[in-house]
């Protein structure tokens, strides 16, 4: 059976991370997941969520957006998963949500072997908030936050 690793970084909304893990729980998936300690979901254990998958749940790291914590935390779910032999490897964020089944994802990839799939925005509407978030750099981004200027 070619199995499927998802990679989970969250941050908020505990009820659509157990949706989530919900929707990924599937004997042909295994999830790894790591939650940003400044989160106020850090001390939840959602192993018991998931009964079909196998579940990590690791212990909570800071995580700033656009930061290199944010790559070393990618790295870090990366490195565990690899220690095992997926099909696939998804990296996602604990706010999303999957539009169809398992069912319907396997199929997608069973019959795309060997492909990697990215997404790509092209929008003339987001070019500005692209920008945006590129042509400044944060320099103290853990200590103001990435809304400051």
């Amino acid at each position: 059976m070619k199995k499927h690793a998802y990679l989970i970084i969250a941050n908020k909304n505990p009820e659509q991370l157990k949706k989530l893990l919900g929707s990924l729980d599937d004997e042909r998936n295994d999830i790894y997941l790591l939650i940003d300690k400044k989160s106020l979901i850090k001390d939840i254990n959602f192993k018991n969520d998931v009964t079909k998958s196998k579940i990590f749940q690791y212990a909570p790291v800071e995580i700033f957006w656009g930061d290199y914590s944010q790559i070393e935390a990618e790295m870090f779910l990366f490195k565990q998963a690899a220690k095992n032999n997926y099909e696939y490897y998804h990296l996602i964020s604990g706010a999303d949500l999957p539009l169809v089944s398992q069912d319907k994802i396997h199929d997608f990839f069973d019959k795309n072997p060997n492909k990697e799939f990215l997404t790509l925005i092209l929008d003339k509407n987001n070019d500005q908030k692209i920008a945006d978030r590129v042509s400044i750099y944060h320099f103290f981004v853990k200590i103001c936050g990435k809304n400051t200027k």
